[in-house]
């Protein structure tokens, strides 16, 4: 119930004035400190190109405010307004930084109250510096099935009529017109709502014009306020965007795809600056396939800006906001301008507004007022919103906050499950870091604590009998069978030296190339052993003639390959090939049994001596199948 009146008052706070800015009130006498001069020395130091500076009284108004409203704002200046070359600033003028995650909050509006989050990964390469701020689009189609345009972003697009091949996306008509003058010329409402906005003025209707289905949607704030127009059209039609009004060529886009395609392309462009300073938007669920994996393994649940681009005219005399928030949910139109896109991913920045409440101009916390003129702050994006001017002030301001600690700690309980405090040798800049996997390095003394496992070993993570036969090793007691074939300490391969390396049923099989030993599983009978001491790959402990075998083992008539194999008899082939269990005399039979050639030798059997009155007959010789050793003969061929 607590946080639940504390919106309702945060909401009824802000909701008359969401957009409500101002500059702090330490500068209301456009003077800032000895501290701040010194931070912006640093700034030309690092952004050297005077016309992208503007002016530096304004810059150091600019900083000072920021600095304030920012929650690392005071880690920053620690390092930026204190005089002399630290390590520190010696950092930021590297040429080379790795991907590091920026996280803070800075106070919107000046207000704690409404404090919100910046995320964003900062790195250096050959000089150059590069931001990624990573966002998670949505499209709100509040009039469902339907993306508005606004009608700049209308002049651009054109319908499969203005083409000239279409199913070959070449290029327009020579005479062709954009959506604006042929999908938008008129509105086409839904069935059964036509005439629905008849008798009212445009600031009476709805601001999301949902009876509307297609074509031209309008709306005014208030009864005096500017009119609003935009072109509204299918969601899954498909439309083509001419990039260069010169060129006649055309790409062959989807409405929802080029609105969330322009907010990228719009923003890296204005806040890139050629050799210094890249921007990069990472749009989950889109564009993460263009960064590498490392970058996005950088990034936890929580910390993409969610962005909610809707399909109507916003409140509040059409303001936007940065990111989607408890104040303005959907925080973006279909319909926002590529300059108010530049100003809002200006606030993922971390920097604030600098414009007066309601435009103000004798407001002395606004950037409109007279005493500021002298400054030019209207070139300044936070202050005049679209202005096509670059100020590297604000570059300044972000990756200045390169050199701050994330995540803070004096020990692992301080930090979040899944992360281990990494103390260093400079306990003030402990940091919580993510716990290490195995065979990645660990201290070697006391290092447990840093890998996922617990355990550490010779300066390398890793889990107690987890490695398979035949995958990398660092350490013995890594390996689940065998060892591991290079010293502990050193990479190698879980492999086996002998028997006894291995668990039960289970051989090593050695071959040639001790680094490729694994443990296999024991042989059948019948199976192929080594020729020359394979006894200890079959589950029976025999191999002779390369082949796993148990001794008097198989029955007559079964498959055999060796001698010793058959119960009774003998294989029918020559030792080693495969052949039947059979008997070619009686000598090959057991004691009280004989040997049963009959014609085909292949189907011999042993028999049992038969008794007294029973059939000896056979073609001749029949004494041996009697226990008499005697049979009648002809006619009966009785044992006798």
């Amino acid at each position: 119930m607590r946080t639940i009146l504390l919106l309702m008052s945060l909401g009824l706070v802000l909701v008359s004035t969401p957009a409500l800015a101002n500059l702090c009130n330490s500068v209301k006498d456009r003077t800032t400190t000895t501290e701040t001069k010194t931070d912006v020395d640093l700034y030309e130091d690092l952004f050297p190109n005077t016309p992208d500076r503007g002016n530096r009284t304004w810059n150091e108004i600019v900083l000072q405010c920021n600095r304030q409203r920012d929650t690392k704002g005071n880690d920053v200046a620690k390092v930026t307004a204190v005089p002399g070359n630290s390590p520190d600033k010696q950092l930021l003028k590297a040429r080379d930084l790795d991907p590091k995650v920026i996280r803070g909050h800075y106070n919107f509006f000046g207000k704690i109250v409404t404090q919100l989050k910046y995320v964003y990964i900062l790195s250096k390469q050959n000089g150059v510096w590069t931001m990624i701020i990573p966002y998670r689009p949505i499209i709100n189609d509040v009039v469902p099935d339907r993306i508005d345009f606004n009608w700049s972003h209308a002049g651009v697009l054109y319908d499969a009529t203005q083409v000239v091949d279409p199913s070959r996306n070449t290029e327009v008509k020579p005479s062709a017109v954009p959506i604006s003058s042929t999908l938008c010329a008129a509105p086409t409402y839904f069935p059964g709502d036509a005439g629905k906005y008849d008798g009212k003025e445009l600031y009476q209707r709805d601001p999301e014009n949902k009876f509307i289905s297609l074509g031209k949607i309008e709306y005014q704030y208030g009864k005096n306020g500017g009119v609003w127009s935009g072109c509204r059209v299918d969601r899954n039609r498909d439309l083509y965007w001419r990039p260069d009004s010169v060129r006649n060529e055309v790409i062959k886009v989807k409405p929802e795809d080029w609105i969330l395609d322009n907010f990228v392309r719009t923003a890296e462009d204005y806040w890139t600056i050629p050799n210094v300073f890249q921007l990069k938007l990472l749009m989950k669920g889109r564009n993460e396939s263009t960064f590498p994996k490392s970058t996005l393994d950088l990034l936890e649940d929580g910390d993409h800006l969610t962005i909610r681009f809707a399909t109507k005219f916003l409140p509040y005399g059409f303001n936007q906001m940065y990111k989607s928030n408890i104040i303005q949910f959907n925080n973006f139109s279909t319909m926002t301008t590529d300059g108010t896109y530049w100003h809002e991913v200006g606030h993922a920045f971390a920097t604030d507004d600098e414009y007066p409440n309601n435009g103000e101009v004798d407001n002395e916390k606004g950037c409109y007022h007279p005493d500021y003129k002298a400054f030019s702050p209207r070139t300044y994006q936070m202050c005049e919103a679209a202005v096509s001017d670059k100020r590297t002030i604000y570059h300044y301001l972000a990756v200045s906050r390169y050199v701050t600690k994330q995540k803070e700690c004096d020990q692992d309980r301080d930090c979040s499950s899944g992360e281990y405090c990494n103390a260093g040798i400079d306990l003030k800049k402990n940091q919580c870091v993510a716990k290490k996997a195995d065979d990645q390095t660990c201290d070697i003394a006391g290092g447990g604590h840093q890998c996922k496992s617990g355990y550490c070993k010779l300066s390398r993570c890793y889990t107690p009998n987890s490695v398979p036969m035949g995958e990398t090793c660092y350490l013995n007691d890594a390996c689940k069978e065998g060892k591991c074939s290079s010293l502990d300490g050193t990479k190698g391969t879980c492999v086996c030296q002998a028997d006894a390396d291995c668990g039960k049923g289970k051989y090593c099989n050695a071959g040639i190339d001790a680094t490729k030993n694994s443990c296999l599983a024991l042989k059948s009978d019948n199976e192929t052993c080594d020729i020359a001491g394979g006894d200890h790959q079959c589950k029976s402990g025999y191999c002779k003639l390369s082949r796993c075998y148990t001794p008097n083992s198989v029955p007559m008539g079964e498959t055999c390959y060796l001698n010793d194999a058959c119960k009774e008899g003998k294989c029918s082939s020559l030792d080693g090939t495969k052949g039947t269990c059979v008997c070619k005399s009686d000598a090959d039979c057991g004691q009280g049994k004989w040997c049963d050639a009959g014609i085909d030798t292949k189907v011999n059997a042993c028999r049992p001596k038969r008794n007294k009155g029973e059939s000896c007959a056979g073609v001749a010789g029949n004494d041996h199948k009697c226990k008499s050793g005697k049979c009648s003969g002809f006619p009966k061929y009785e044992c006798k």
